[in-house]
């Protein structure tokens, strides 16, 4: 096995995945397969860390739900007509919803109505230099009847947009829902009965089957994974993650309704998924661990500055495994995310978009300045880091960590050493800095000893959330003058500005 090369869980190495003990993943960015960069952009998966950024200031609403003006969606707004889900229903604020009340918490209808009846097909959307791989992909889903879309104008610039529309227009007559990968995915094992599984559980819910590493639904799934929750609700104000999304059958007229036959433009797709879906109401599930992974390979529009582009947290890496019948996590109104090495707080609070705090100045925003600061400084210190930046790094892992752990409701933890968990914390140091060479590859060198770091850390945030608690929300006014969380894709803080 290669030091790109992780062995799976009851598997072989394999060149592009992330492993555990003794492996070493890749670390990733951000793109989704054919998006490209733009100015107008709010962030697509393809533009990720570019100086174009993620949007304007005013934010716009991702399928987790959140409309104008920053406030969320009802749990019971994703419902469509005879979904049984009210505001009532939804899991309570730092609390997983229990098994039984999937459905309520998800804003669906219970299992047992559509869901039981669920007819389930599918589309892959590819470029013409991958119209072999998109071929192996569908005939896995044989049982789908799943067809390859390819990208009707591949000569004409970046086609996102345009090829993800032919592939949600190619939902077969019958189908209660429509699935369309792209076409450098890998499905997780037993990947179709997962997926008809969670559509009979949860008929009425689009499902996200993926978050990237260095996302901030890639920081959700980790809080997720820290409340030991099968699902967990896209952020609002990110674009919706489009690598393998699942549809009921009335989010995809009403999509294709929206988006005209001949598109044009550069606009990609994740965007246009996050505004139309926010714009009904609808409310992205993501599922922990992810049934899919990113392929290594050269990115067709430029994406490979980013770096490799991994899951949070990929099924196929832990023994656990997925449930889809498990419970939904409450949304996170407090995300820790590491990006460039540095870690800033994602308040996705009642704010007309989410906003942004370096971790120090959360910290002292809360009252928490000075906390952990011993612990932290003998956990770097005895990992000897070879320069002040490489240390500089490891303080703001072990920080992210902690914050992790500070804002997981009581209760709800397995603690530091399960499986799902340390993926989780493997994903957290690869894909933190997947953006920054110099850091990537020290980090890929020493990616054993920094997991380690990264658990110290969550044993600390455990050990002060039970003395101390867990920190009060900022007081309106001052979460509003914080800037735009749009901002750490347009202009990310840095280890050098400490």
């Amino acid at each position: 096995m290669t030091t790109e090369s992780v062995g799976r869980a009851g598997g072989t190495g394999s060149t592009r995945g992330v492993g555990l003990a003794g492996g070493v993943g890749s670390a990733g960015s951000i793109p989704s397969a054919g998006s490209a960069p733009s100015a107008a952009s709010i962030g697509s998966a393809g533009s990720i860390g570019s100086g174009a950024g993620i949007g304007s200031g005013s934010g716009v609403s991702s399928g987790a739900g959140v409309s104008s003006g920053g406030s969320a969606a009802s749990a019971g707004s994703a419902a469509s007509a005879g979904s049984a889900a009210s505001a009532g229903s939804a899991a309570s604020a730092g609390s997983a919803a229990s098994a039984g009340s999937v459905a309520s918490a998800a804003g669906v209808a219970p299992a047992g109505g559509l869901g039981s009846a669920a007819v389930v097909g599918a589309a892959v959307m590819a470029h013409p230099r991958r119209g072999a791989q998109a071929a192996e992909l569908a005939a896995g889903l044989a049982g789908w009847g799943a067809r390859v879309v390819t990208d009707p104008a591949p000569g004409t610039g970046p086609g996102a947009l345009r090829t993800a529309r032919a592939a949600w227009a190619a939902v077969a007559p019958d189908a209660t829902h429509h699935v369309v990968l792209q076409d450098d995915v890998v499905p997780c094992r037993d990947f179709a009965a997962r997926v008809t599984d969670a559509v009979r559980e949860l008929p009425d819910a689009p499902l996200a089957l993926y978050a990237n590493w260095n996302s901030w639904n890639g920081a959700a799934t980790r809080a997720a994974a820290l409340q030991g929750a099968a699902w967990v609700p896209a952020v609002p104000g990110e674009w919706t993650p489009s690598l393998a999304l699942v549809l009921p059958r009335a989010d995809v007229e009403a999509l294709l309704a929206a988006v005209p036959a001949e598109v044009t433009g550069p606009e990609p797709d994740d965007t246009v998924l996050a505004r139309e879906l926010g714009r009904r109401g609808r409310r992205v599930l993501i599922p922990v661990p992810h049934w899919v992974e990113h392929a290594d390979g050269a990115s067709l529009v430029g994406n490979d500055v980013y770096g490799p582009r991994h899951s949070a947290c990929f099924a196929d890496d832990t023994a656990e495994g997925p449930d889809p019948a498990g419970p939904v996590a409450a949304a996170p109104d407090v995300l820790v995310h590491l990006f460039k090495g540095r870690v800033q707080l994602v308040l996705a609070a009642d704010t007309a978009a989410p906003r942004r705090v370096s971790r120090e100045g959360y910290l002292r925003a809360t009252g928490q300045e000075g906390r952990g600061r011993g612990r932290s400084a003998r956990a770097v210190a005895a990992l000897r880091p070879p320069s002040g930046l490489l240390g500089a790094l490891c303080e703001e892992i072990w920080y992210a960590a902690y914050l992790m752990a500070l804002h997981t409701p009581p209760g709800r933890a397995p603690g530091a050493g399960g499986d799902r968990v340390r993926l989780c914390l493997r994903s957290l140091v690869l894909g933190g800095t997947a953006d920054r060479a110099d850091l990537r590859l020290w980090a890929r060198h020493r990616v054993g000893p920094l997991v380690a770091l990264a658990e110290e850390g969550l044993r600390a945030g455990f050990d002060d959330r039970e003395a101390y608690g867990r920190p009060a929300p900022l007081p309106p006014e001052r979460l509003a003058a914080l800037p735009d969380a749009a901002l750490i894709w347009s202009r990310p803080l840095t280890l050098e500005e400490r």
